[in-house]
């Protein structure tokens, strides 16, 4: 009786529910992992076996153009729904969710609209100005390519947000089955830059478009809950409650995507639509692990780390832990490529691809770094760390911009161009990875601070 009243039993209780519960909650991260990871391995299997043919169908410089079109569209998505959706894992509620998707939704659709007119009446302006002329035929593609980017990225957060994860891998499987034969059996009839350009534009459509016939066809009961609307959140609430989103997270990712696909724009527009396509080539590519894994994992980390923060658990062990497996999983694909890049290039493409390996032995180096860097970049959301990072990225898009200038017009070679926008990058990602670290430590300090459980009491 006195070793229960003296409370020398509860701790180990405590620890050992604790324990529990942290082993399930593993279990089921590495579960859902293994989910997400098997749909990308499947969608990856499927992009190794046709891109080749792909490549040998049409020429660098047909990709060259598609890549040079893709760049351009990768820079503008950001702007289109303001990076609201990206918010839909936050809210504890699924009425507010939901309210998060209607503001996406709308704002997607008004940006994309006037981005339309813009493009109709000043397009080809643009373009001359912007010395892209190779894209003044597709530029009205641009706002049906952000539209459904934006619809594509709400259908994920909210699938993330309701551990849908066994129907985003079967969407991510079948998506690039049609999306890849698709483009194969257009080339087939006619292997252009247009036809390329025109099925490269249905990327979004067609993975969008297999999320929701999954979640039409199986719905999940969190699909079928009405709402309540007198715990629903206006819509205006919403987004001023979600500010730091638009006002932070959005300008960051705009600046990011500028920053790393502004190379092709600069090897087009300097060097020629080639140079254009060995570089997106090798970016295409070197995306592969992180989109095999990285982006797998990283769909599960941040609703992972979203509940952790909810729970005042520590984060700085769940990304440490997530960076070692990164590196891991990482060193072996990444290392055979800047080793033997060219030959690669040259034996699975053909040789008329052989030099943008040589682009490839350099860039391996910057997506490690970036590849490994993974589930500390989902942790800023769920950090609210997007105003400090918003600073971040200016300053890593001015070592990028100095880094691609400086090898465009001072050393007036296109690979010296590669060469120094890899070198940038890679300091960009270690440096990442060292801040999220070391503020969810701090913020795991301040939680546990004794002035805030002081504060707590006397609340």
């Amino acid at each position: 009786m006195a070793d229960q009243e003296s409370g020398a039993v509860l701790p180990g209780r405590v620890s050992g529910w604790r324990g529990r519960w942290q082993q399930a909650a593993r279990a089921r991260l590495l579960r859902n992992i293994a989910t997400a990871v098997s749909g990308s391995a499947g969608a990856q299997a499927i992009n190794l076996a046709l891109i080749p043919v792909i490549m040998r169908i049409y020429g660098p410089e047909a990709f060259g153009v598609v890549g040079t079109f893709q760049s351009l569209t990768i820079i503008l998505i950001p702007a289109c729904a303001l990076t609201w959706p990206m918010a839909i894992v936050l809210p504890k509620s699924d009425a507010d969710a939901r309210g998060l998707i209607r503001l996406s939704l709308w704002v997607a659709l008004s940006i994309a609209s006037l981005s339309a007119l813009l493009l109709y009446f000043q397009g080809p302006e643009m373009a001359s100005a912007l010395g892209i002329d190779i894209l003044t035929p597709y530029l009205m593609l641009l706002p049906v390519v952000m539209f459904s980017a934006a619809v594509l990225e709400i259908t994920q957060q909210w699938l993330y947000r309701t551990q849908r994860f066994s129907l985003t891998a079967r969407g991510a499987t079948l998506h690039a089955l049609v999306y890849n034969a698709t483009r194969s059996l257009a080339g087939l009839v006619q292997a252009s830059a247009p036809v390329l350009v025109v099925t490269s534009a249905l990327y979004y459509v067609i993975h969008s478009a297999l999320l929701l016939l999954g979640m039409t066809f199986k719905p999940a009961a969190n699909n079928l809950a009405p709402t309540n609307p007198t715990t629903s959140v206006s819509l205006t609430k919403l987004a001023a409650q979600y500010r730091d989103f638009p006002l932070f997270r959005a300008p960051q990712v705009l600046i990011n995507a500028l920053s790393v696909h502004m190379p092709t724009l600069v090897l087009a527009a300097s060097f020629g639509a080639v140079s254009a396509g060995f570089f997106a080539l090798c970016l295409q590519v070197l995306s592969m692990p992180s989109n095999f894994i990285g982006k797998a994992v990283g769909s599960v980390y941040y609703p992972r780390i979203t509940q952790a923060i909810h729970a005042d658990e520590p984060v700085t062990g769940l990304l440490v832990r997530g960076v070692a497996g990164m590196a891991l999983v990482g060193i072996l694909p990444f290392a055979t490529l800047a080793l033997a890049g060219p030959w690669l290039f040259g034996l699975v493409f053909g040789a008329q691809w052989a030099a943008a390996g040589e682009y490839a032995r350099w860039l391996a180096l910057a997506e490690f770094a970036g590849f490994i860097a993974g589930p500390c970049a989902v942790a800023i959301p769920a950090l609210a760390l997007q105003k400090r990072f918003l600073f971040f990225e200016i300053v890593s898009t001015t070592l990028r911009v100095v880094a691609i200038l400086a090898g465009a017009l001072v050393f007036k070679n296109a690979l010296a161009v590669v060469m120094a926008f890899a070198a940038a990058n890679t300091a960009i990602n270690l440096s990442l990875i060292v801040v999220v670290l070391f503020e969810a430590r701090r913020w795991h300090q301040r939680q546990h601070s004794p002035a805030r459980d002081l504060s707590s009491a006397q609340e």
